[in-house]
């Protein structure tokens, strides 16, 4: 039997979409169930696909600067590093 996985725009499932970058440099859409996503060479592009996808619902996209990968893991919400952090 031939199982096939069934895509839904984000805006179907009422989530939220990631934007970061992997670890070599691309963009990554994504959300938190890894439904819906994909990469990209320029963030504009990123922007303007996880855009379409929430219907234009900016509290939908968030952007993610510690990075994203299209692993399959939930992404990890870290709180802003303070300035007397050492890292």
């Amino acid at each position: 039997m031939i199982q096939q996985q069934t895509l839904y725009p984000a805006s179907a499932i009422g989530a939220c979409l990631f934007i970061g970058q992997d670890h070599s440099g691309r963009w990554v859409v994504r959300d938190a169930l890894n439904l819906c996503g994909g990469l990209f060479v320029s963030r504009n592009e990123a922007i303007r696909f996880a855009m379409l996808e929430c219907q234009r619902r900016p509290q939908s996209v968030i952007m993610l600067p510690d990075g994203l990968e299209l692993d399959g893991a939930a992404p990890i919400l870290l709180p802003p590093k303070r300035s007397g952090d050492a890292s």
